[in-house]
């Protein structure tokens, strides 16, 4: 599937995928990938601090493209009203 054609543009792509708790799973399971590789700046050698720090910065780019705060917060907002997930 190609994610940037006319039909179905990437933005429409990502705001139908943010209805899915699968989709915001998976941007869980990026957030913690990206705070593990945070954690692993600390004792890196210097050799693989711009690695680390590029994979950093990709997984910041797919959380931001994706509105992962605001889905946060509509989750929470869902569990505040005793909704499902």
């Amino acid at each position: 599937m190609n994610v940037f054609n006319r039909k179905h543009p990437l933005e429409e792509q990502v705001k139908f995928l943010g209805e899915r708790d699968q989709f915001l799973d998976l941007l869980d399971w990026l957030a913690a990938g990206r705070e593990a590789l945070i954690g692993q700046l600390a004792r890196a050698p210097e050799g693989r601090l711009r690695e680390i720090s590029g994979k950093i910065q990709a997984y910041d780019e797919i959380l931001t493209m994706c509105g992962y705060q605001q889905l946060l917060m509509k989750r929470a907002l869902r569990q505040a009203q005793g909704m499902p997930q």
